[in-house]
């Protein structure tokens, strides 16, 4: 097994094999997704949860 190490990070380590743009793509892509799930989720809620505007009693 082959192991990469940046010379000023030798405590970051890589496989030599899975250090190619896919697992950069993979590793930017799952936090972004994530976030817009929760984003979205949360909008859902605050969409649900509103008053119809004709539902105010007045008097």
């Amino acid at each position: 097994m082959a192991v990469r190490h940046a010379p000023g990070e030798p405590g970051r380590v890589a496989l030599a094999e899975e250090t190619g743009r896919g697992t950069v793509a993979a590793l930017l892509a799952v936090p972004g997704a994530a976030t817009l799930l929760a984003l979205s989720a949360g909008a859902v809620r605050v969409l649900r949860d509103r008053r119809p505007e004709g539902s105010a009693q007045t008097g």
